[in-house]
Formats: structure tokens, sequence, C-alpha cells
């Protein structure tokens, strides 16, 4: 059984499994290595989330199937359908210093690391997915050692020279060339990258490698609770591989002999955790009890249930129709909408419910490296903000909506002179001045 999570037909691609570049089909859990999976939600065949389009290449894009599996065993939730490093970063259109919340978001982990982990000229600290150095700018500013490692090589060509960026995936081979040219790392973070890989066994690995006995292994991600709870279906999508709970982490840390001993939620996309894992035994602090009340809500929340996805997948639906009713609501009173945000979320709510030129005019971001393509599936123009500004529109479907604060501030005088956004989870609104 799936839920009703198969987008609208669209612009076709190619539909044999064996012409699709760089696809390929996992069949067991990426934690455990098992086969007891069951397909949660299926979102049928879907453009990849941040594949930006030239306008000479709409006729050649390519769509994938997307599924969603639960291993009953390990309990993570993960997507099976897999595409390459080489076609997922090749020519990423993700760069964190473009938002202001994230700037400030790596700061402040830059300062706590500092003042807990690591010491100014005597410590080396390691970022697994580092992008165009958000973090290890401030970490260079504080005079901590530090090395980044990222396949994205367009995002890595903007990062400042002096920063030491190792341009691959961390792997147990990467880890090791840091090992032999640095020594053993004090920290080793992780912002959202986790979700990002396939072969988290050979990440592990490379963790034990690199981290000092007593080093402490960071990691922030995306919280799968937040999702359930939130209905962000929009935060799904092939290159978010992983949905991480506190249960599934667990499993796989022991499995390396290590352990959560403190978590942390923060208010950043949405909806973070930090996880804050050690070598067993290597460290005196106490398990923060904040693990085990985390451990409480998972399990009285179902996180362990089959029967709790498929719930979710219903929910969704539900936003779909309520989504589409609002927009033809405004559509008939003859309202003009653009959307804002060419994110991977806008990919997916935007297929998920046919959200094309039928709606909306054109999409804006403000990130000039994605001006002038176009958006996934539905190839509408991204355009920067000044296009909106001759004749604003009276609505702005937000779907960089976890931001919605700092849009908030950055429009204000569009939100002043009358106009709207439309906010698409956890259910539609319509958020003015």
């Amino acid at each position: 059984m799936t839920s009703d999570l198969t987008p609208s037909s669209g612009t076709p691609g190619l539909s044999s499994l064996d012409k699709l570049p760089g696809y390929s089909e996992r069949r067991t859990c990426r934690f455990c290595e098992g086969t007891d999976l069951s397909t949660i939600l299926d979102f049928g065949d879907v453009p990849l989330a941040g594949a930006f389009l030239a306008k000479d290449d709409l006729d050649e894009e390519v769509r994938y199937p997307m599924k969603v599996q639960f291993c009953r065993t390990c309990k993570l939730v993960q997507v099976t359908d897999l595409i390459s490093a080489d076609v997922l970063f090749g020519n990423y259109f993700y760069f964190s210093s473009a938002i202001q919340t994230l700037r400030e978001h790596f700061r402040s982990l830059a300062n706590e690391l500092a003042e807990k982990f690591s010491e100014p000229g005597n410590s080396l600290v390691v970022e697994i997915g580092c992008n165009d150095g958000v973090l290890l700018e401030p970490l260079n500013e504080l005079g901590i050692e530090c090395v980044g490692v990222d396949p994205a090589s367009n995002v890595v060509a903007s990062a400042s020279s002096e920063l030491r960026i190792v341009n691959d995936c961390f792997t147990e081979t990467t880890a090791k060339g840091i090992y032999e040219e640095r020594g053993g790392a004090d920290v080793i973070v992780s912002s959202y990258s986790f979700a990002h890989i396939d072969d988290m066994l050979d990440v592990m690995r490379g963790v034990k490698t690199l981290l000092k006995e007593d080093g402490v292994l960071i990691v922030e991600v995306y919280y799968l609770g937040v999702l359930l709870d939130e209905l962000q279906y929009d935060m799904i999508y092939h290159e978010h591989m992983s949905y991480y709970s506190l249960m599934a982490l667990q499993w796989l840390f022991q499995r390396f002999g290590m352990e959560v001993f403190d978590v942390q939620r923060i208010s950043l996309r949405a909806g973070t955790l930090r996880f804050y894992a050690r070598n067993i035994g290597a460290r005196d602090e106490p398990i923060s009890p904040a693990v085990a009340d985390l451990q409480a809500y998972e399990l009285e929340r179902g996180m362990d249930r089959e029967e709790t996805y498929r719930e979710f997948g219903e929910r969704v639906h539900e936003t779909k129709i309520d989504l589409i009713a609002l927009l033809d609501d405004l559509k008939k009173r003859g309202e003009r909408i653009i959307g804002y945000g060419a994110s991977g979320r806008a990919t997916v709510i935007m297929n998920y419910c046919n959200i094309g030129s039928q709606y909306l005019d054109f999409v804006v971001d403000d990130a000039p490296a994605k001006e002038g393509f176009y958006t996934p599936g539905t190839h509408l123009l991204i355009q920067p903000w000044s296009a909106a500004e001759d004749d604003p529109p009276s609505y702005a479907l937000l779907f960089a909506w976890s931001f919605i604060d700092e849009v908030k501030k950055r429009r204000s005088s569009y939100l002043k002179e009358g106009g709207h956004f439309i906010v698409p989870l956890p259910s539609p609104e319509v958020v003015g001045a």
C-alpha cells in the first residue's frame, strides 16, 4: 500500500530506468543493511529537486522514480531511489552564505565549538559538507584550524581561497588523507549533509578513522518528528536520502561504538536537531536528560510504526487539496501570483500539486546563481525580486516558508503596500503586513 503522493503528469522525460543517468535502486537499508523494508510513500516519477534548467535543456529533462521506505529493523526512513553524486552535485545551486539566517547560525555554532570542544591554535575541526565555507570562515577568524569536505565543485570554487577544502565526498579514504596530513580531529561536524549521503557506513568508518578517541561528532539534521508533525513533505526529495530520528541514529552509532550524549532543538529550517555523539566511555560528561526525553517522545509519537507514516501521507494529500482550492479561488478573482524561493522545497510542492503557469507568472529567488534558469518539472522562469517591483503581484506563494521571518523583514515594503504571502504548510495560510 502507498499513499496518494503521486504527482500529476508533466514533462515526460525518460521513462526507461536503464536510460536514466546516474540512477540506481537501493535494496537494503543504508543503516543496518537489512531487507525488511516497507514502501510508505511513492511520489512516482519526479524531476531532481535542485536541477534547475537552462532554456535549451527544457526538452531534455529527466524524471526519476522516488519512493520512501521504512526499515522495520532500525526504523530509518529513507529514499531508496538513488542518484549519483555526480548528477546531484555536479552543478549545485545551493549556496549557504546567501542566506542571512544560516550565516548567523554557523557563526553561533563556531563560537560554541570554540568554547566547548576546541582550542584555538591547538585543535582541528573537520566539516562534512562545508558548502561555500559558511562555518569554516568564522572558525578561521577564531583561530581554529579547520578543514572542509564537499563534492559540489562549483560551490567549493566560490569559497575563499584561504579556506582548506577537500573537493570530494567524505569517505574512509578521504578521512585517511586528512589524518595523514593534519592528524586526528577534535571535532567532526556535519550540518544537514548526513541527509545527502547514501553510503553512511563508509562515512562512519571515516569518522572512526579521523576522530580522536575523546573527540566529538556533532550532527545537525532536519528532524523526522517535525516533518511528520508539520506535514513537511516538501523536504522529501532525492538529495535528502535519509530522514533522521534519534532511535535510528542511535542504532547507527552503536554499530560503531558511539553514543548520543546530548541533543538540542534548533529553530532553523522549520525544525532542526543537533546531536552530540562520542566514543562510548571516552568522555566524562553524563548523558543529558534531553536524550531520554526525546526517546520517550518518539515512542509516544509512534515513530517506530509504519502506520504513523501512512497516516502522514493521507494528511499531506489533504493539504494539497486545500492549497489548490486557495489558488483556484485567487485566480478566479483575477489576482496575480508569483512564486517566492526557487528551492528544492519549491520543486516538490510545485510538482506534487501541479502548480505551474496556470497559477504563477514566474518565480523569484534572491540567489543570483539561479536567475535565468527554469524550475524543474514546471519550467517557470526564475527571476530576481526586481522583476516583481514594477508591477507587484497581489500574492506570492512562499516556497521558502521555513525562512518566513527573514523573508518578511526583507520584503516588508511589499507587505506594507498590500502584498501577501501564501504559506503552503503545514496548512495553507495567507499572511499580510
